[in-house]
């Protein structure tokens, strides 16, 4: 009971604080069906309790509509949400929802560097409760090493692909700081050099797996 309270928390915290960066969405969610609607426009508004509320109550045809939005819509969205709606990818492909996460882990790592506050990084220790069937599964294939390789690839490949990207402050949200001032970043011409020392991390974690 209480595991699953802790998970629900960090759900609403991760869902919130996001007003910033989507508040754009309405109008590409025009098409969306009322719920899903509703929840991109709670996000936008910052009602964290009415965007987890919503997200819980959501069918899986409304899962699917909400996952083709984020799919398509990247650029305007926190990557988190790629791990929240990785467990229901994972109903239809395990190797989707296996990409997903590590899209979302991937990008947000880059996104949580980004802040002033490196508290803000312990949220990634946070990542894995909200994916456990798809990091279960991903856990089947430790001693598949080409799998992982090729898996940590296309993510990167899918990283570098896709350079329209939110404001990385929705990561710092969710530092110490936030609760009694208003969450910075560094400047942004440590970007790119974040960006390079994530990647290159990430090459080194393929390299590994290959045995080079």
């Amino acid at each position: 009971m209480k595991k699953n309270l802790v998970l629900a928390a960090t759900v609403l915290c991760l869902l919130s604080g996001t007003a910033f960066i989507i508040n754009d969405n309405k109008a590409n969610a025009a098409a969306l069906s009322p719920k899903v609607q509703h929840l991109v426009d709670f996000a936008a508004k910052n009602e964290g309790s009415e965007t987890a509320t919503m997200f819980a109550q959501l069918s899986n045809k409304e899962k699917d509509e909400l996952a083709k939005y984020v799919e398509f819509h990247s650029e305007k969205v926190p990557p988190v949400y790629f791990i929240i709606m990785a467990d229901h990818v994972y109903k239809s492909n395990k190797d989707k929802a296996a990409l997903w996460y590590y899209i979302g882990k991937f990008r947000a790592y880059q996104d949580t560097m980004m802040c002033q506050d490196k508290t803000s990084q312990s949220q990634l220790e946070v990542y894995p409760m909200l994916a456990p069937k798809t990091l279960k599964y991903v856990a089947t294939k430790v001693n598949d090493k080409k799998y992982l390789a090729d898996l940590m690839q296309k993510a990167l490949d899918w990283d570098i692909g896709h350079p329209n990207r939110v404001n990385p402050v929705w990561a710092c949200y969710h530092g110490i700081s936030a609760f009694t001032k208003a969450p910075k970043l560094i400047p942004n011409t440590e970007y790119e050099k974040i960006q390079n020392q994530v990647r290159d991390e990430i090459r080194a974690s393929i390299k590994k797996y290959k045995g080079e």
